[in-house]
């Protein structure tokens, strides 16, 4: 027994000599309490569920004070109301007892004086001994959840246990396979089930639990109660305990898959070094997931703040597991290999490429604002560099080879201090990067700047920066002059003084390209002393 209803309250002792003169049809409402009343306004003092006792005393010589108070009453869900007959009225009016009938809400009448303090310690009494036993009830259903875990196919199982314990229909409908009913049902109420489950997504008319892991949504666990039943806070209470069981479920199994994959390190070896064909690549992706069909891929380089020994088997799994989740959100399918101190991460893309550089970032943005990220249960991260997108399988070196450019570049380039750093965002950094290890960077930046850079040295002043605002509003004066917070007059003296170093034609294509690239080339190589 998981609730006390009213019709069980009726065979109490204390109420021998009560009757049930309207809503009978709602003596199965659960009754989580008891309370004396002798208040006009009663809906701001209720939760719900409680059974109501009164002598009648406040509306004894008013129908509509009376009418009010049971109108509060239903409205509030009460469980019922019990009323003494006799020392203040002697007679229930009909259209009470019409309105009670038309809400089924039960109106019981005692014949006899009873004291109430009686049924409260009574019924209280009753009530916490059902709460307790709930609990005891529950502890059970738990443990044997536990030992569920620990068999095979215990999916199934689990769900079977709470379809006996509750006496309803489960359907578990996970997000990426066929839903499970237990009980069996016909394809007819299956469709029917599965159609009200898509119009009704919030769960009016049945209870869904969402089942959650590594902050992903994996399924939805529903109980279907019959026609005209409720679902009891017990229900509840195991049909939570049952997700979360499930939820432990799939996290083992999704451990398990994370470590078999682990052992696939060599392989992927082959492929970062090119080594495979397209074709076998397709061959072996296939065999892993047969629906993954990629579109192209991305590399990301993860550096932690610790050599990669430094931390268990376990924290790197449970790592990959929370970045998996994020990812497959947005489309993308993951496989990592390890090495002394980075973990190498390839995103494969199995939506269009039209949107992939967006769903990237929002992966990355939502694995970043991860709790589990901040806990000392996985690794923490210093940096991450995402290579460049490439179409073909066989090209990953080309994505790995920039994303080890890119944790690189966000080394030297103050610009980007950003955990994690995207190749495409360097722009013409990229050809600074590769230049700078030559003499070539060096000597082009000075045959466009060296004037100005002189200028600046003999007279104190900062021409250079002018000459980098002046480009970047794109020779837009007012907007130059807004920025460098000088008035106009003083601009075009700067300017014309940038004429007379560098030429009348420095803001024409293409020279004033060659000076554009100059500037970021000296800020780079300013950056590296």
């Amino acid at each position: 027994m998981t609730s006390l209803t009213v019709h069980e309250v009726l065979e109490r002792d204390h109420f021998q000599h009560a009757t049930v003169i309207a809503g009978k049809e709602g003596l199965t409402r659960r009754i989580k309490w008891v309370h004396v009343m002798e208040v006009t306004s009663v809906k701001q003092l209720l939760h719900g569920e409680e059974l109501i006792l009164s002598t009648g005393f406040v509306w004894k010589d008013n129908v509509q004070v009376f009418r009010s108070i049971v109108k509060q009453l239903i409205q509030s869900h009460a469980a019922g109301l019990c009323i003494e007959i006799g020392t203040y009225m002697d007679h229930i009016p009909l259209e009470i007892i019409e309105l009670a009938n038309q809400h089924h809400f039960p109106i019981i009448v005692f014949t006899k004086e009873v004291r109430f303090v009686d049924i409260t310690q009574d019924l209280h009494s009753l009530l916490i001994a059902h709460h307790y036993q709930m609990i005891s009830d529950l502890e059970q259903f738990s443990q044997e959840l536990n030992r569920l875990l620990l068999l095979p196919g215990c999916l199934t199982k689990i769900l079977s246990l709470l379809s006996i314990k509750t006496g309803m229909q489960v359907i578990y409908n996970p997000k990426e396979a066929a839903p499970i009913f237990v009980p069996e049902a016909t394809e007819e109420k299956r469709e029917t089930f599965l159609h009200f489950l898509k119009i009704q997504p919030d769960g009016k008319g049945l209870v869904l639990q969402p089942v959650r892991a590594m902050d992903y949504h994996f399924a939805n666990l529903s109980l279907v109660p019959a026609q005209h039943a409720s679902v009891s806070d017990y229900d509840m209470l195991l049909l939570d305990r049952s997700a979360t069981a499930i939820a432990q479920y799939l996290l083992r199994e999704l451990y398990i898959e994370e470590k078999k994959r682990a052992l696939e390190t060599e392989w992927l070896y082959d492929w970062l070094e090119g080594k495979h064909t397209e074709e076998r690549i397709l061959s072996y992706l296939v065999d892993v997931d047969e629906t993954l069909i990629p579109r192209g891929l991305h590399v990301c380089t993860c550096k932690f703040k610790k050599p990669h020994d430094s931390y268990t088997s376990s924290q790197m799994t449970y790592f990959m597991l929370l970045m998996r989740s994020m990812f497959e959100q947005e489309g993308f399918f993951i496989l990592s290999l390890t090495t002394r101190n980075k973990l190498i991460i390839i995103v494969l893309n199995r939506r269009t490429e039209e949107n992939v550089e967006e769903r990237l970032r929002e992966a990355f943005n939502r694995f970043l604002q991860s709790d589990i990220l901040q806990k000392e249960t996985v690794p923490e991260v210093e940096k991450i560099g995402v290579g460049k997108h490439v179409r073909l399988l066989k090209d990953m070196h080309r994505s790995y080879d920039s994303s080890l450019e890119t944790i690189t570049m966000n080394d030297k380039i103050p610009t980007y201090p950003s955990l994690v750093t995207y190749y495409n965002d360097f722009h013409i950094y990229r050809m600074i990067f590769h230049l700078a290890k030559g003499k070539e960077l060096n000597e082009f930046m000075y045959d466009y700047l060296d004037p100005v850079i002189e200028y600046d040295v003999k007279n104190n002043s900062n021409l250079l920066n002018t000459l980098k605002v002046y480009m970047c509003c794109n020779g837009s004066k007012k907007e130059t002059a807004e920025q460098l917070y000088v008035v106009r007059q003083t601009l075009y003296h700067r300017l014309e003084k940038l004429e007379e170093l560098l030429g009348p034609d420095f803001m024409c294509s293409p020279k004033r390209l060659a000076i554009e690239f100059a500037i970021h080339a000296y800020s780079y190589l300013k950056q590296q002393g």
